[in-house]
């Protein structure tokens, strides 16, 4: 019925949805109200350092349980616009389900397109959030566990060990987590103190590459274990290579900075390799993601091709994209972003 509904709208209304034409309506009754979004309602915006914030959420009854370690899409409205990113659950379902919210942990970038913006949202502020993301969870195997942490990627090692930490799984299996980051920016370490002294089998260190030197350092130590890796992308290559040369196991998750760009490197041609479903395509810079799809005869979901319905939205799991109309590059990590106004800056990996 929905999708009788959907092409009725599309061909008589030319709107991508049923529900998201009544969606200005919605919103007189429900604040925030968005087809395809789950709504969340602001609890607390707190600084824990000059450049790192926790902003703990409400989401609605019917958002579905998290598993520790996925992500969310945060969309908030920023000067008329909604502005879409994906951050890591900091708490686990435990917590979701005893407490009622979820906590965001995040770095704020002075020229990001969303997180200097975080400290306005104001208690009782609805915001729009997806339903939970990503692969990246305690893993099911007998090995002990080494947690790798860089930077603001301690955020998932802290929701699995907050959800792990009241059951068997820590006690019965030894975990320590290496953390770094630069002087004075590691956070949630009283969090880091009390798990150690709940349970005798996790440790951890706190660690700065300056003064204590760089992550292959402590690898050897822990070959036999599971290793969990999330932060920057050359912290993630430098234990994967460890990894391969041990046949370690390992998981990960990381991110990457994002490249210089010139004029001229603009208007140049270029072609990149774009992942999708298991599947590679060739693709350039000068056309946008949808199109090269579509010109591939890839299944595609598409209204408008001009970022107004959202239609052709996806998970951009890596690498950078330019939004055609503002000329803005992307996060390098996971991000929603729309096909049609999207132009490739690096190789890329999405999810349809």
């Amino acid at each position: 019925m929905r999708l009788l509904l959907d092409k009725f709208t599309d061909r008589i209304f030319h709107h991508g949805s049923w529900r998201g034409y009544w969606e200005v309506l919605m919103q007189q009754i429900k604040p925030a109200w968005r087809d395809g979004y789950f709504r969340a309602k602001v609890v607390t915006v707190k600084k824990l350092s000059p450049d790192m914030l926790e902003v703990l959420l409400r989401p609605e009854s019917s958002w579905p349980t998290h598993v520790a370690g996925q992500h969310i899409a945060l969309t908030i409205e920023i000067n008329g616009r909604l502005t879409t990113r994906v951050f890591t659950i900091a708490s686990g379902a435990n917590t979701r389900q005893k407490e009622k919210q979820i906590r965001l942990v995040t770095k704020v970038k002075a020229q990001g397109a969303l997180t200097p913006y975080l400290h306005a949202c104001m208690p009782n502020q609805w915001v729009n959030i997806s339903a939970p993301m990503g692969e990246f969870v305690w893993p099911k195997t007998e090995k002990p566990l080494l947690m790798i942490a860089g930077g603001s990627g301690i955020t998932p090692f802290v929701a699995m060990l907050d959800d792990a930490i009241n059951n068997t799984a820590v006690n019965q299996k030894a975990v320590h987590l290496l953390y770094f980051a630069k002087p004075n920016e590691h956070v949630l370490m009283d969090e880091l103190s009390a798990f150690s002294k709940r349970c005798e089998n996790f440790s951890y260190a706190i660690l700065t590459k300056q003064k204590d030197g760089g992550v292959e350092a402590y690898l050897s130590y822990f070959a036999n274990a599971h290793w969990l890796v999330c932060g920057p992308h050359t912290m993630f290559e430098q234990v994967e290579s460890y990894a391969k040369t041990i046949n370690a196991p390992l998981s990960s998750e990381h991110f990457a900075a994002l490249p210089v760009l010139s004029d001229t490197s603009l208007s140049q041609s270029e072609t990149f390799s774009l992942m999708h479903n298991g599947q590679s395509l060739t693709i350039d810079n000068q056309q946008t993601l949808l199109s090269q799809l579509q010109q591939a005869e890839q299944p595609v979901t598409y209204g408008c091709g001009m970022g107004i319905c959202h239609q052709c939205q996806c998970v951009k799991k890596r690498g950078v994209v330019r939004d055609t109309r503002t000329g803005e590059l992307s996060d390098s990590a996971e991000q929603l972003i729309q096909l049609c106004v999207s132009q490739a800056v690096t190789d890329l990996e999405i999810q349809l």
